[in-house]
């Protein structure tokens, strides 16, 4: 699975006119549990490293142990949503990425989840494509895409009309369903799939 994440956060990266996940890329996973994407991430011949609460690292209030602007890349999943406030863990990100570096998260989508959503009861902060959007802006983050979270699927599917709606409703079954299940029927989502650009210093 974790391959397939990697592809797909390389699939938007490119499909939006950035260089992809490459060899030497540098990448800060954070909340990287048992470290299966970057162990996946290191195969590639990329520099990754994973941050997550196990290291000690408090997302909502420490300093992450990284120099500043040393980092291409930085992912997310499932984190922002676990946060009172993201306020420390988009400051950092911003410290530590390198001008033009780019921030991927990944969190549920409440418009789509919201009767389910609380039965985590480490969620406290629902976002939705617009309010998620609004955050990466308010912290100084450029060029946001926020889209459906789908796995290994055309890159256009990202920007059709009521693509979330397409992505909930109108693809059947889950990642999850059996392998005889054609995988164009796979991959129902609810959940926000983001992007988000450190402006460069030429921009500045």
């Amino acid at each position: 699975m974790k391959r397939r994440v990697f592809e797909t956060f390389d699939a938007l990266l490119r499909y939006r006119g950035r260089p992809g996940l490459e060899q030497d890329t540098v990448l800060l996973d954070l909340g990287s549990a048992d470290g299966a994407f970057v162990n996946v991430c290191a195969r590639q011949g990329m520099q990754a490293v994973g941050l997550d609460i196990s290291d000690g690292v408090d997302f909502e209030v420490d300093r992450f142990p990284v120099e500043d602007a040393s980092v291409d890349v930085v992912t997310a999943t499932s984190v922002i949503e676990h946060l009172h406030s993201p306020a420390n863990m988009l400051n950092e990100t911003m410290r530590v990425l390198r001008p033009g570096g780019a921030f991927i998260l990944v969190s549920p989508n409440w418009y789509y989840s919201a009767r389910t959503y609380f039965d985590d009861p480490t969620h406290v902060h629902p976002y939705s494509q617009k309010s998620l959007a609004a955050v990466l802006q308010s912290y100084e983050f450029e060029q946001i895409s926020v889209v459906p979270w789908l796995v290994k699927k055309p890159a256009f599917l990202w920007d059709i009309p009521k693509a979330f709606f397409v992505a909930r409703w109108l693809i059947p079954f889950r990642g999850t369903a059996p392998a005889w299940i054609p995988s164009i029927l796979k991959g129902k989502s609810s959940s926000l799939l983001a992007l988000a650009i450190k402006r460069s210093e030429l921009e500045r």
